[in-house]
């Protein structure tokens, strides 16, 4: 019986003679099971891509000073009432006593128009972390966007983001999954602070630090390339036992301790409490999460040869593709 290794190890030579090649595009709909290349290459099931380049009606909504209003602020662009959307994601609202007094809003969650030099899109996701002044409250509005399915189990999540603003801030794309006690959450974290150089990004497997003892094998500190304040591809892949990132398509770190095992939420956001970790962020400063689109693969990572949807299936791939959201097929059956 030829092993999954063994049938990885092809698949990610196969990727690699066709990635020299011209890759053929290829409808969505004929793929029937999807494989990623990179250090961990895996077979998933699933895929979800959205796309939020070219949305009519951009606007930056002001921010809201009164903490109750800015709690039960309702969405800011009917596109976040559309079933693409929330099919798939719920804007976040609630409070968290931090430091300073932070509330999730769905008012710093919004589409804004590419106002950039050289544009390469219309619009984007914009993530708003905003330190209201102390004649307006005193507190921090942040922005968060989470999966509505906890049942993520195995997933590679890219995003083509920045983060611009003042320091203060922590900006972050990661799976979470709670637990009764500080020990068992399962957490794998890409998080860009405003406090560092725009070089160094922090990536974790949770928990990084259980009853003010630090486990230093759960995270690393990596110099990128460039700088995460231009746009990049920030890629995370969960695969059996290992945490892999990427930055457009430059593998920069493997964590298997800790590694997430079981099914999980997607999440998305951009915030500051004033703590130790994100700083405190000046008042009427803000920092913000900038997104043109996010791709999720997930769930199951079997070979062909034990999985059905594989074994006789079209296989594609997202990283042979000519452009973002649109696969190549790798193998066809």
């Amino acid at each position: 019986m030829v092993s999954a290794t063994s049938l990885l190890a092809a698949a990610a030579a196969l990727l690699g003679a066709q990635t020299a090649q011209a890759a053929t595009a290829v409808d969505p709909s004929r793929c029937q099971c999807y494989l990623t290349n990179g250090t961990s290459p895996a077979y998933f099931a699933h895929y979800k891509f959205f796309d939020f380049r070219n949305i009519a009606n951009p606007r930056v909504p002001a921010a809201i000073n009164n903490r109750a209003q800015a709690l039960a602020a309702p969405v800011t662009h009917a596109y976040f009432n559309t079933t693409n959307f929330t099919s798939t994601w719920s804007i976040q609202a609630w409070t968290d006593s931090g430091a300073v007094f932070n509330e999730y809003s769905k008012n710093d969650v919004y589409i804004e128009a590419n106002t950039d030099s050289v544009p390469n899109s219309k619009t984007w996701l914009s993530l708003r972390t905003y330190r209201h002044p102390a004649s307006n409250g005193n507190f921090q509005s942040s922005a968060e966007l989470q999966s509505i399915s906890s049942s993520y189990q195995y997933v590679s999540m890219r995003m083509y983001a920045r983060t611009k603003g003042a320091p203060g801030a922590v900006t972050a794309m990661f799976t979470y999954r709670d637990a009764a006690s500080e020990a068992n959450v399962q957490e794998a974290d890409t998080e860009f602070l405003t406090s560092d150089a725009t070089t160094q990004v922090h990536y974790t497997n949770q928990p990084a630090t259980v009853s003010g003892v630090s486990r230093p094998n759960a995270t690393k500190e990596v110099k990128i390339s460039g700088s995460w304040s231009n746009w990049r591809v920030h890629r995370y892949d969960w695969t059996p036992g290992k945490s892999d990132w990427y930055v457009d398509g430059a593998h920069v770190a493997q964590i298997t301790y800790q590694a997430p095992v079981d099914p999980t939420t997607l999440l998305f956001n951009a915030w500051s409490d004033g703590g130790s970790w994100s700083g405190t962020m000046a008042s009427g400063q803000s920092a913000n999460l900038q997104i043109q689109w996010i791709e999720l693969i997930y769930n199951n990572t079997a070979e062909p040869s034990s999985y059905k949807q594989c074994a006789a299936a079209n296989i594609c791939s997202f990283d042979l593709g000519t452009a973002a959201g649109v696969p190549a097929l790798s193998s066809a059956h």
